[in-house]
């Protein structure tokens, strides 16, 4: 029983720990649509969220990270890419492949692709969190791109240019569904994507 009371703990741990991002994100969202983001402070969120200035700055860092919750199930992905042998044509498509996967699952999930285009539509408005987003997105693939290239066999340019390659047609989709929300529309974020590698793919080959 002992044995198995550690992981129990540790996953009621985390799930409260993810509560309580939810919670954070979700505060921050409300407040960046009420006033917008130069004119939210870190205590207003947590006040919003129910939570001290301490626990804030230790799940969300800064207030513009603190919205950007799901942005993890894309820099994880980055994790899972690439076998011996690839090329970048071969490393951009598993990109693909993985960010086709992961954006179906947002699409799946109600909550999460609500909040997320929240997210994306504030960026098209809030250049403070256009700057935090493009800096997280940096970051993540450059903490992936040398244990890549070791790992399969490729200089770090190709690496880098295959992310790039893959990570410019899911922006563009974001970007994309986010204007049409704006504009009212409703939009297939899965489709889109699929719409724009085509796009790219007839551009590239003229």
């Amino acid at each position: 029983m002992e044995t198995a009371a550690a992981p129990v703990g540790e996953a009621l741990r985390d799930r409260r720990r993810r509560e309580t991002t939810l919670e954070i994100c979700e505060a921050a969202l409300d407040l960046f649509e009420e006033k917008g983001v130069a004119r939210t402070t870190v205590d207003e969120i947590a006040a919003r969220a129910g939570v001290s200035a301490r626990t804030f700055f230790r799940l969300a860092g800064t207030k513009e990270d603190a919205v950007f919750i799901d942005d993890g199930r894309f820099a994880a992905a980055f994790a899972e890419i690439g076998t011996d042998g690839d090329d970048i044509a071969a490393l951009t498509q598993a990109l693909r492949e993985v960010f086709a996967r992961e954006l179906d699952r947002l699409h799946a999930d109600a909550h999460a692709r609500t909040r997320f285009l929240r997210v994306r539509r504030l960026i098209g408005h809030e250049p403070t969190l256009l700057g935090a987003a493009i800096r997280r997105e940096t970051t993540s693939s450059d903490l992936f791109v040398p244990e890549i290239a070791a790992r399969i066999g490729v200089s770090e340019l190709d690496v880098r240019t295959a992310i790039g390659l893959a990570a410019l047609e899911m922006r563009t989709a974001l970007d994309e569904w986010a204007r049409r929300a704006d504009r009212g529309e409703e939009a297939n974020l899965p489709a889109l994507h699929r719409e724009i590698q085509t796009l790219l793919g007839a551009a590239a080959a003229d």
